[in-house]
This record gives C-alpha cells, sequence and structure tokens, in this order.
C-alpha cells in the first residue's frame, strides 16, 4: 500500500512552538503509512499531494487563500487568544489593545467566508475544539481533538534530585501569561523568606524585571536539558496563563518532578487534570496562597510530583500522530466520494 503523501507547509515565519508541536508529530508519521513533504509558500505547494496540512493557525488566524485550490486541506487550531482575550490582556500596546476589536471581527470574518474549502481542523484541546465550532462555524463533525504529548525522552524525573529554594516561569511575556501578577504574588510570598523566583523570558523583555528583590531573569537560550534541569529543581513552575489553547509547558514541568501552580480558564484544567494547583488567574491572593502553600507544604509538593507523573502518561506524541493520521485519511476517503 502506497504511504499517504502529506504537504506540511512550513513557513520562515511561524513561531518555533508550532515548529516543535509538528515536528513531534511528524517524527511518528511515516510509521503509521504517511510520508510527509514540507513546503514553505504558493510556489513549491505540492499540488499532487493527497492532503496538505496548515500547523499555523494560532491566534485564530483564518486559513491562507493559497491552499484553498488544491489537495483537501486540512489546518490545526491552537487557539483564539487575540479574538478571546480584552485587547488589554493579549496585545502588549496601547495602538493593539485599542485597535483588537477590528481585529478580532475581520479574522472572524475571513473565516467566515474560507471555511468551506477547509477539509478538515485539527484541535489541539477539547477547549479550543468548543471555541473553533463557535468562531468559525465549521461543523463539530469536522473538528477532532489531537491533544498534544511530552517528549519524555528529554523531559525526565529523577527522584535524586532534590527540589530547591525557587519557583520557576518559563514564557514570553505576552500579557495572557500574567508575568505582572506572578511577580506581585511572589513580592508578597518573599518578605520573611528567601524564596527566590526564576523568570525565563526572552532577553528583551527582561529589564522590567531586574532589581526586584529575589527575582532572578534567566537570559540567552536553554537547551532542552538546562530547561528540564531548572524544571526538576524547582519548588514549583507557576503558570496561571490567562489564556492557553493547550499548555505543553503543563506537562514539561509535571515529567520532570516539578509540582505545578496553573489556571483553571482555557485549556489548562484540561492538561493538569487534578495533578496541579488549579485557580483564578486574575486572583493574586488565590496565586500567592498557593505558591506559599507549594513553599511550605513538603507533602503537598510530593503527592504532586507523583500525581503529575501519572498525569503525563496520558499524552504522548505518537498517540498524537496517530490522530492527525486518522484526520488526513478521513478527508482523503471524503475527497474520493
Amino acid at each position: 500500500m502506497d504511504a499517504l503523501r502529506v504537504g506540511i507547509y512550513k513557513s520562515p515565519d511561524i513561531p518555533q512552538s508550532f515548529r516543535v508541536y509538528a515536528s513531534n508529530v511528524e517524527r511518528h508519521l511515516s510509521s503509521l503509512g504517511i510520508a510527509a513533504i514540507p513546503f514553505s509558500g504558493s510556489k513549491d505547494m505540492p499540488r499532487t499531494a493527497d492532503v496538505l496540512w496548515d500547523i499555523r493557525s494560532g491566534g485564530g488566524n483564518p486559513p491562507l487563500e493559497f491552499m484553498m485550490n488544491g489537495p483537501p486541506l486540512v489546518i490545526t487550531v491552537h487557539g483564539f487568544a487575540p479574538v478571546t482575550l480584552s485587547g488589554w490582556e493579549y496585545f502588549k500596546t496601547i495602538r493593539g489593545a485599542l485597535m483588537s476589536g477590528r481585529y478580532a471581527r475581520e479574522k472572524l470574518a475571513r473565516w467566515k467566508e474560507l471555511k468551506e474549502g477547509v477539509a478538515g481542523l485539527i484541535a489541539v484541546s477539547d477547549y479550543t475544539k468548543g471555541e473553533a465550532v463557535q468562531m468559525t462555524g465549521i461543523p463539530a463533525d469536522r473538528i477532532a481533538v489531537c491533544h498534544h504529548g511530552v517528549d519524555t525522552a528529554s523531559f525526565t524525573h529523577d527522584p535524586g534530585i532534590p527540589h530547591e529554594n525557587y519557583f520557576l516561569h518559563v514564557s514570553n511575556d505576552e500579557p495572557r501569561k500574567n508575568v505582572a501578577r506572578i511577580v506581585a504574588a511572589f513580592r508578597r510570598l518573599r518578605k520573611g523568606s528567601n524564596v527566590k523566583l526564576l523568570l525565563k523570558l526572552p532577553e528583551k523583555h527582561a529589564d522590567r524585571y531586574r532589581g526586584i528583590d529575589g527575582v532572578e531573569v534567566i537570559e540567552g537560550m536553554l537547551s532542552t536539558e538546562e530547561l528540564a534541569m531548572l524544571y526538576r529543581r524547582a519548588l514549583g513552575f507557576v503558570f496561571p496563563s490567562l489564556y492557553e489553547g493547550f499548555g505543553m509547558p503543563i506537562l514539561e514541568a509535571m515529567a520532570c518532578g516539578c509540582p505545578v501552580i496553573t489556571s483553571n480558564v482555557s485549556a489548562c484544567p484540561e492538561v493538569a487534570g487534578d495533578a496541579a494547583l488549579v485557580l483564578d488567574p486574575r486572583n493574586e491572593g488565590a496565586l500567592f496562597d498557593a505558591m506559599r502553600t507549594l513553599h511550605q507544604d513538603k507533602a503537598m509538593r510530593e503527592r504532586l510530583v507523583q500525581d503529575g507523573l501519572e498525569r503525563i502518561l496520558s499524552f504522548s506524541w505518537r498517540q498524537s500522530a496517530a490522530c492527525h493520521a486518522k484526520i488526513f485519511r478521513s478527508v482523503t476517503h471524503e475527497a474520493i466520494k
């Protein structure tokens, strides 16, 4: 039986997190009878492929028109943060916040125009699927949920490594990542203790957090092993996002034996299950209480470590790739009918 040929759209401007997702799925596709054909634009689009796969619909990005006139198109939807959140909670500039309503309307209008040309959607969470139905008008039966996996070869737990006296946060410092509230809650916790907060943020955003007592900003690129070691040694990973389409760092931290604090909104509780401290991300007091609990309660930390290690067993990239393969085959069969 010939392999199913899937053209994978990988333009140069695709965010790194989407590339990580696609590469983790892609490395399992050949064993599932699928041949991957990468392309970067209209000029090298493989028109003889059986399916096209657009990996880049984050932020509610609508389909790209040049892919609508080729093989059946499958789009991965990572979320609708700039459409769902208020402009002040998503955009970094005043202009962006003021223009957010128009921005959202234009995106949704484009989805309505082009939705009939989309053979299938892959949503990275049940939460994202619900939003996709509401935002795009594409019916639920054309949307499949394929959860991300976690790289358990890189993100591993070593029980011989003790937790050190710091909390960790890793993000791109977008407003939805809630770093200001993390720092505010930490400053309350810091009073009367020597606990630290390590922030791994883009270098251009680091200056705003320098000079805060107990806060250490990590600059530059980290290798996967360096990031894993930060997770392993932390008292807890603090990730109270206002919006996540999935929330892969939650699983990475759990795989390293790091207790997790995360939010009760968007896809975060879906990913964390009962294996994390889950709270209202807009409630600074609740965030302070959760950090204080992890700082003081060793038994709670140990319980969350074990719960997290069990939780990650429900997420694998092989399983995610099999879910993707099923969608690719189903839209091919529909096109043949």
